[in-house]
This record gives structure tokens, C-alpha cells and sequence, in this order.
């Protein structure tokens, strides 16, 4: 499945490669790092940014540390 984060909607579930849930808040605005803004659902990891393609870094990635987006599950699926 190829992930385009561009066709999220506030509230759309995310899974990452490292099994962490998160949820799609909005994209980004000028000031902020990439291009979407996530929020993990495990209380205390907070929010990150991601990639179009749901990466944490635009260079200099580390699959086997990060938490890059490898599913996207539609709000309306999950609720």
C-alpha cells in the first residue's frame, strides 16, 4: 500500500512500521517541520510531523528506529 498522507482527514488512524497507533491531525503550516502534523495515541509520546509519504525525516532515515507510517485506516473505519 503506497501511503499518501495528502488524502488524510483529521482523525484518520495511522499504524507505524515500529506498531505505534497514531492519529492525523492536519497539515503543516510554514513555521513547521514536513509536511503533516500526527499525534501518537499512547499518552505521553506526544505530537511529530511526517512526510507526504509518511516518513519522520525527510533524509537520514532509520527504519529500524522509526516510526514511519505503513497503514492509513480511515476515520470512518475505525470508529
Amino acid at each position: 500500500m503506497e501511503i499518501d498522507l495528502r488524502n488524510c482527514i483529521e482523525g484518520d488512524l495511522l499504524i507505524s512500521s515500529q506498531g505505534a497507533k497514531l492519529r492525523y491531525l492536519r497539515p503543516t503550516n510554514e513555521s513547521e517541520y514536513l509536511d503533516h502534523v500526527v499525534e501518537y495515541l499512547e499518552e505521553g509520546l506526544g505530537k511529530g510531523t511526517r512526510t507526504h509519504d509518511g516518513y519522520v525525516f525527510a533524509k537520514a532515515r532509520r527504519p529500524e528506529t522509526d516510526h514511519d507510517i505503513i497503514e492509513i485506516i480511515k476515520q470512518q473505519l475505525w470508529k
